[in-house]
């Protein structure tokens, strides 16, 4: 995940104020009974979610019964299919679409210990898709303090056979509150840059570099107070060029510190496992049929998938659930939407939003007519504003949508930072107008790939009122007499 800040916060908010002055050209009485009727209907959206959810009962079975969803797994493509059976029991016309990812993988027993200067055993979780270690490999610590790609000369020769230790991951103050669940992830940037070397980017190839040179095992600090572990991925559903564990950020800075006194040698075996060819990968997709201009969309969705360290809860069952409550509720209330009402629950959203980019290959021909698209993927605090995600020319409209949403749900104003890094930006991408919400912290910066993401974490009154507000944003834009306006695809949007 990554944050850019293409605007400051002023010249985003004068823009704005400047656009939405600048509104489409109809009445001020025809404004008014949009947004009156926005409002009744979006409260009893509210109420029917208040009175009926069946959010909690769906989330509990998907992670109790099913439990975490790698993507290419059993346990995602069961859920795939028991997601589908949701939509169907609900009376939404509901299918798969399904592509293939090169290789499945399946987590082993990992294990670890310093043997040398102290004998201790230690916690470690192989990365997802990395190469196994074929057995226990002994080897001396190498502390290689590369930051950039030049850095990594001085290494090279000495990599081949080593345990590969860079410097451990500076956490933020305890001091530091986040104003949001992402930034509870990914801290936002402060000053001036270091450059192109502070990218997620830049380090993935350095450490694709330092994985060419032959390295026992390359060993990755998790980034996360209390012994929590974290997780990611190097290659593209094949195996890495070499063996890589996360360890905890308590065991990693005790490793460094031995390092520097003096040498260190380490055991390490790494077991996972890789299916024998190609596996499947499904997203669910349910519709509600437009009236007036059935071919246009309005589309919600959040990733199925999850890592596999927890029960995937709050990345992102939450956010998938509430998608499933959103149409479920919509469904209910019986209403009849001018625009097609589209949800989809995505795949592989963790290992580059493989699910996103499937359904828009497959939908090429109607992306003119996709009229909008709003994403939850950060757990199960409160959603408390909608992201612009740059999409400027869009404000106008956007604000009459979002105005009965702030008084139903209480929200702050339309955020004008750019957050990105989840299944919308393949939309945007796309010429796309895609949204993300903003919620609160609630737990998810430990939560987030680590194994503390369970089912007890969850806010059931936070995330049912999120499920509602996804109902209630997309039935506004399925009402609103314009569509969304869509921007050049050349557009530049990072993930």
């Amino acid at each position: 995940m990554k944050r850019l800040y293409f605007r400051s916060v002023v010249v985003a908010a004068a823009l704005l104020l400047c656009l939405i002055a600048s509104a489409a050209d109809r009445t001020e009485e025809q404004k008014t009974s949009y947004r009156k009727a926005m409002e009744v209907a979006d409260q009893k959206i509210a109420d029917e979610v208040k009175a009926h959810s069946e959010l909690m009962k769906n989330l509990e079975y998907l992670t109790t019964q099913i439990g975490p969803r790698l993507t290419g797994s059993p346990q995602m493509q069961k859920a795939s299919d028991w997601t589908l059976q949701r939509f169907k029991e609900y009376g939404i016309a509901a299918h798969l679409e399904t592509t293939e990812i090169p290789q499945g993988w399946t987590r082993g027993k990992d294990q670890a210990e310093i043997v040398a200067p102290v004998s201790r055993q230690i916690e470690i979780r192989a990365m997802g898709w990395s190469k196994s270690t074929n057995g226990a490999v002994t080897g001396p610590v190498l502390l290689v303090k590369a930051k950039k790609m030049s850095d990594l000369g001085a290494y090279k020769r000495k990599i081949k056979g080593a345990i590969v230790l860079r410097e451990p991951v500076e956490l933020p103050s305890a001091n530091e509150v986040p104003e949001n669940a992402y930034d509870a992830v990914i801290a936002p940037a402060r000053g001036v840059q270091e450059g192109p070397e502070a990218g997620w980017s830049e380090r993935r190839k350095l450490l694709n570099a330092i994985a060419a040179e032959g390295p026992a095992v390359i060993l990755l600090d998790s980034g996360k107070t209390d012994s929590l572990f974290s997780m990611s991925s190097l290659s593209r559903y094949r195996p890495s060029d070499a063996p890589l564990g996360f360890l905890t950020h308590e065991d990693y800075s005790l490793i460094y510190r031995l390092s520097q006194a003096g040498p260190v040698t380490m055991k390490v075996n790494l077991s996972g496992t890789f299916s024998a060819g190609p596996v499947p990968a499904s997203i669910t997709i349910a519709e509600i049929q437009g009236s007036q201009f059935p071919n246009e969309r309005v589309i919600i969705g959040g990733h199925l998938d999850s890592w596999d360290l927890g029960q995937g809860a709050l990345d992102n069952g939450t956010g998938a659930m509430a998608v499933i409550e959103a149409a479920r509720t919509l469904k209910a209330l019986g209403w009849q939407p001018r625009r097609t009402l589209t949800f989809i629950l995505f795949t592989g959203e963790e290992q580059g939003s493989i699910g996103a980019d499937l359904y828009l290959d497959k939908h090429t021909a109607e992306i003119p007519q996709m009229d909008g698209v709003l994403i939850l993927d950060t757990g199960t605090g409160k959603v408390f504003s909608i992201a612009l995600e740059n999409l400027y020319q869009t404000a106008p409209l956007m604000a009459e949508i979002y105005t009965p949403l702030k008084e139903i749900f209480d929200l702050e104003p339309l955020s004008t930072r750019y957050f990105g890094a989840s299944d919308h930006v393949p939309f945007l991408n796309k010429g796309v107008p895609a949204y993300f919400c903003v919620q609160r912290v609630a737990k998810y910066g430990e939560a987030h790939h680590s194994q503390t993401d369970t089912f007890d974490k969850v806010i059931p009154d936070e995330i049912n009122e999120g499920a509602a507000l996804l109902a209630a944003w997309m039935w506004n834009v399925s009402e609103m007499p314009e569509a969304l306006p869509h921007h050049a695809t050349n557009t530049e949007f990072e993930d």
